[in-house]
């Protein structure tokens, strides 16, 4: 068995400061274990900082900007819960740019609790199965998505899971696709 199966792999995390930090961390240090490179984007410069217990957490280095960020440098994409990130990334532009070229193309995506809200910002949520944080359930049951009481769906190559208590079987379910993805095989919609 390949202990790094995600070697030459490389999946993004995009954020925003105010993104949970357990959603984070939890992904980053699995997927590097398993052998994946994975990179900070943010429009933040150089830090983005976490939120931790109710308060602003640590810093993170930023490895790329997301006004520069494609999917095509990347084999999967996360983005963590956490209400401030998600508000903050939700309106911009370049992190909407982004996420929607990961879901038109069928790639990979991990969106825990809050940001399952990102798919109303792409306005790709109408009739997909997910689950959330209850923060954002009615919100997303508003814009037509099928919100399901589960820790964690999968919609195609899209997981989105409840939040941090399930973070591991998200990470494992994530990577698995990560590693059976191969983005010259174009499925059918």
């Amino acid at each position: 068995m390949n202990e790094k199966p995600l070697a030459g792999r490389s999946i993004a995390i995009l954020v925003a400061n105010g993104f949970d930090e357990v959603q984070f961390t939890g992904p980053q240090k699995r997927l590097i274990e398993l052998g994946a490179a994975v990179k900070v984007v943010s429009r933040v410069k150089s830090l983005v900082n976490g939120w931790y217990e109710g308060n602003w957490g640590h810093f993170f280095p930023v490895n790329a900007d997301a006004s520069e960020t494609l999917a095509i440098d990347f084999d999967g994409l996360i983005v963590p819960g956490g209400i401030r990130s998600v508000d903050k990334l939700f309106d911009d532009s370049h992190a909407k740019r982004i996420l929607n070229a990961f879901r038109k193309a069928n790639m990979p995506v991990l969106l825990i609790g809050d940001s399952v809200k990102m798919l109303i910002a792409i306005e790709k949520v109408a009739g997909v199965s997910v689950t959330s944080s209850a923060l954002v359930k009615d919100t997303l049951v508003e814009a037509k998505a099928n919100w399901l009481e589960l820790p964690f769906t999968k919609d195609k190559n899209l997981i989105t899971g409840v939040g941090s208590g399930d973070l591991e079987e998200l990470v494992s379910e994530f990577s698995n696709i990560v590693d059976t993805y191969n983005p010259n095989v174009i499925e059918a919609a």
